[in-house]
C-alpha cells in the first residue's frame, strides 16, 4: 500500500497527480482504491476477479496477514499454486520451471472455500484446537485454585492437630512445636507460591489463546483466500507453542496435586527426654486431579489438496 493508514489516498489517482481518499484495498494489486477506481476495478477484465475489502476491515486483519503478498517476487505473476514437496507458493511460470517435476501441486482456489460465508477447513480445525486448548487451560486453572484452597484448608486442620497435641504436653515441647509450625508454614508458603505462579502462567497462555481467537475471527471475516491459506500455517505455529507450554506444565509435574499431611513422633505421647522433633509435615505431588482432552487433530495436514496437478 503506497500511503500510510493515517492518510490513505487512492494509489491509482496519485499516479495521475490526484489526491482522492481511498475506500477499499485490493490484496492482489496491493493498492488502495477510491470509489471511482474501485468501480472500474470491478469491471476491468484483468481485475474483476479480485476480491477487495474496505479499509476499515483491512485494518482489522493481523499484521502478519497484511504482509502476505499475492504476487510472485520473481515473476510478478499471481501466486496460484502451492507445492507440497517444497512447501512453497508458486505462480504459473514457477510451476512450469522450478516445479515441473513436482507431483503434489495444489491449485489454491480448489483448496479454499468458495465464498466468505464458508470458512476454510483449516481455520475450522484451528478454532477447534483453540477451543480445546482454552478448555484445558481453564480446567487446569480451576484445578490449581481447588488445590490452593485445599492446601490451605489442610494447613488449617494440621495446625489444629498440632495445637491439640501441644496442649497435652508440657512446656518442654514448646520449642519443638514452634519448629513444626514453621515447617508447615514454610511448606505451605513455598508450594502455594509455586501453584500461584503456575496459575499465572496458565492465565498468560489463556490470554494468548484469546488473542489468537480474535485474530482468527478477523481473518475469517476479512482476509483474502491467499491470506487465509498462508495464515493457517502461522496460526498453527502459534497454537503449537501454546499447546507445548501447557503440556509441558502437565508433563513436568506442575499440575500434580499437592497435599500436605502431618505425622507425629510416636514418642511424643510418652514424653520421653530424647524427643528431637514435634512431628513432620510432608508434601505429596504424586496425583493429578485434572486431565487434558486434545480433540483437535494437531497432526492434521492443513493443505490437503482437492486436486493435484501432475503437470502444468
Amino acid at each position: 500500500m503506497a500511503t500510510n493508514d493515517n492518510t490513505p489516498f487512492c494509489d491509482i489517482c496519485q499516479q495521475r497527480d490526484l489526491n482522492k481518499l481511498a475506500e477499499e484495498f485490493c490484496p492482489h494489486c496491493a493498492e488502495v482504491l477510491c470509489g471511482d477506481c474501485r468501480e472500474h476495478h470491478k469491471i476491468s477484465k484483468s481485475t474483476k476477479s479480485h476480491q477487495t475489502i474496505s479499509l476499515e476491515k483491512y485494518n482489522k486483519l493481523p499484521s502478519f496477514i497484511k504482509q502476505i503478498s499475492h504476487n510472485c517476487q520473481e515473476h510478478g505473476c499471481i501466486l496460484e499454486f502451492y507445492c507440497k514437496s517444497h512447501d512453497s507458493l508458486c505462480c504459473k511460470i514457477c510451476s512450469i520451471s522450478a516445479h515441473k517435476k513436482c507431483k503434489e501441486i495444489i491449485f489454491i482456489q480448489d483448496f479454499l472455500p468458495p465464498s466468505k460465508g464458508h470458512p476454510s477447513v483449516a481455520l475450522n480445525n484451528i478454532e477447534k484446537i483453540l477451543k480445546n486448548l482454552e478448555s484445558n487451560i481453564s480446567s487446569a486453572i480451576k484445578d490449581r485454585k481447588r488445590n490452593l484452597t485445599g492446601l490451605r484448608e489442610q494447613k488449617r486442620v494440621i495446625s489444629e492437630h498440632i495445637k491439640d497435641k501441644r496442649y497435652k504436653i508440657n512446656a518442654l515441647l514448646d520449642h519443638l512445636e514452634e519448629q513444626l509450625q514453621q515447617n508447615a508454614s514454610t511448606l505451605e508458603k513455598t508450594n502455594c507460591g509455586k501453584i500461584e505462579q503456575i496459575i499465572a502462567n496458565l492465565e498468560n497462555e489463556k490470554e494468548k489463546v484469546e488473542d489468537i481467537q480474535i485474530d482468527v475471527e478477523s481473518v475469517k471475516l476479512f482476509a483474502s483466500n491467499l491470506q487465509i491459506f498462508m495464515g493457517t500455517k502461522a496460526f498453527q505455529e502459534r497454537i503449537s507453542t501454546n499447546e507445548d507450554n501447557v503440556q509441558q506444565l502437565y508433563d513436568n509435574g506442575s499440575l500434580n496435586n499437592v497435599t500436605m499431611t502431618c505425622t507425629f513422633n510416636d514418642k511424643v505421647e510418652g514424653f520421653m527426654k530424647n524427643i528431637k522433633t514435634f512431628g513432620d509435615v510432608k508434601i505429596d505431588k504424586s496425583q493429578k486431579h485434572v486431565s487434558f482432552s486434545w480433540k483437535g487433530d494437531k497432526s492434521a495436514q492443513f493443505y490437503e489438496p482437492t486436486s493435484v496437478l501432475e503437470s502444468i
